[in-house]
């Protein structure tokens, strides 16, 4: 495929110094008005072209120079005019992407001429993705630049490198739900994945997928889980572990095995009506068990005491939730989880913490133990987990400690399976970041709009490329740098999207 450079429009000429990944831009007179930060544009190198993107645009005026006397500064003091415009000049620093070549697009190793003229793709008719795009790709999302004066250049995603795992960061407001809602979930699905999405409070996703959404409280809870719901609600019936008298009384009666491969609890639906009578049934049971353990009668009356006092501090919406979950349509074992171009989305919103923390490690155990089965083939699953730090905080404790290694397992066991595991997350790194083991594991980035304290560390990933971490604070909503291997270009492009 040829490039029709008669066809681009001139914007200027490469300035001095120039290197091989990157060289400055002189724009033409006028051209300052139209040209913005992150066009895509054509360098003409003696007979070689090669693809950059425009970056740190800069004025020039030396009769406006500050920090001293000049006849302009003095002319602009008494006058209040602009003095002549003769020395004056704009410029970009164009980031390289590669070399164009009969075999597709190549890394430039030679260093650009100086006075090399430069063309800008947008207003041609001439779609640069064109040539950029590799053979196993899915398109999706636009180049914001373009978008914004009206041309819509979708974006190529390479989706070889889908299961290195994606990391979507910014504050609230920045648009993360909506660029997994209006572009990942698209490009998952038409590059094959099933998609299976954890909506934490049950906004972001689940009014969009209603058709395809399941409430957490549809899934029956297991005996051991119910249990450890009931002792931990009851902070323990006072004692500082569940290995004391009364919480074993209680993971006793609710695991009783009860014949059949049944237990207490999996029966409780069928003997109980209502949460009420599951909280009656269980104070009668536990209090029998604890009567049976004091044979000397010395330790019942407090015994007694905490368990009762435990139990108060459940209130009757936990009981009718444990009863819903006892009467649960399926297990998270027996969950199928979705096929290639599927779509599931599991509402989270109705329980604890602790609850949908215990429900995600369960979830957890079933994929992996799914992904060890599977041995040579493929799982083709994307994972899209909102609100990671709920997951896996920068210091992680209590349960967070289990689920945070289970998402890193995940990650580690998922490139060879292609599990692709999808991290949302208001902050990168720190106190409202994810932990640092699990940010490690994701190749891909869109960063969007960031808390200043995120500034250090957006910085590592953009500032190589010519993209000051502090331009991240003023994105718009909806706009994202598009960093890692699903991106098929060396350098991060700035994308946006379309909200049908």
């Amino acid at each position: 495929m040829k490039i029709e450079l008669e066809k681009l429009r001139l914007i200027g000429l490469t300035g001095s110094t120039t290197s091989t990944t990157e060289a400055p831009l002189i724009l033409l007179e006028g051209e300052e008005a139209d040209v913005r930060e992150e066009e895509v544009v054509v360098v003409d190198n003696r007979g070689s072209l090669i693809f950059a993107v425009c970056r740190q645009g800069l004025g020039i005026n030396e009769n406006l120079r500050v920090g001293g006397y000049s006849p302009g500064v003095a002319y602009v003091r008494s006058t209040g005019k602009p003095p002549s415009t003769a020395k004056e000049s704009y410029h970009f620093i164009l980031s390289f992407i590669g070399v164009f070549t009969d075999e597709g697009l190549k890394t430039n190793d030679s260093i650009v001429a100086p006075g090399s003229p430069v063309y800008l793709f947008r207003g041609s008719g001439v779609n640069p993705f064109d040539y950029l795009k590799p053979s196993e790709c899915v398109m999706g999302g636009y180049l914001a630049s373009a978008k914004k004066k009206g041309e819509e250049w979708q974006i190529p995603f390479d989706k070889t490198f889908i299961p290195y795992h994606i990391g979507v960061f910014g504050a609230t407001g920045s648009g993360k739900s909506r660029l997994a809602r209006h572009v990942l979930i698209p490009l998952l699905k038409k590059a094959g994945y099933g998609v299976l999405v954890l909506d934490w409070e049950g906004v972001d996703y689940t009014p969009f997928f209603k058709q395809e959404s399941i409430s957490i409280c549809d899934f029956r809870m297991d005996a051991y889980a119910a249990a450890d719901f009931v002792v931990r609600s009851a902070d323990y019936f006072g004692y500082d572990n569940e290995e004391k008298p009364v919480p074993q009384a209680v993971i006793h009666v609710m695991s009783r095995d009860m014949g059949d491969g049944e237990k207490w609890w999996d029966k409780i639906s069928i003997n109980a009506k209502n949460g009420g009578e599951l909280r009656e049934k269980l104070r009668v049971e536990v209090l029998e068990r604890l009567k049976k353990r004091d044979t000397k009668n010395q330790y019942m009356a407090i015994w007694e005491f905490k368990f009762e006092s435990g139990l108060e501090k459940i209130m009757d919406e936990d009981w009718e939730l444990l009863y819903r979950f006892a009467s649960g349509k399926t297990s998270v074992e027996d969950f199928k989880l979705p096929s290639q171009g599927e779509v599931c989305v599991i509402d989270m919103s109705e329980v604890s913490d602790e609850l949908k923390l215990s429900f995600f490690s369960k979830l957890c155990s079933k994929i992996l133990s799914t992904m060890q089965k599977l041995r040579d083939k493929k799982l083709r699953l994307a994972l899209i987990i909102d609100e990671a730090p709920q997951y896996c905080p920068f210091e992680p404790r209590g349960l967070r400690v289990k689920t945070t290694e289970q998402i890193k397992n995940l990650c580690a066991l998922g490139r060879k399976r292609e599990l692709c595991v999808v991290l949302l997350a208001q902050g990168m790194a720190g106190e409202i970041g994810i932990n640092a083991a699990v940010r490690r594991n994701l190749n891909t980035l869109f960063i969007g709009q960031i808390h200043p304290l995120d500034l250090e560390e957006a910085g590592k990933r953009l500032a190589p490329y010519g993209i000051k971490p502090e331009k991240l604070l003023y994105l718009n909503p909806g706009e994202f740098y598009f960093t890692g291997k699903i991106n098929p270009l060396p350098t991060p492009l700035l994308i946006s999207f379309k909200i049908d």
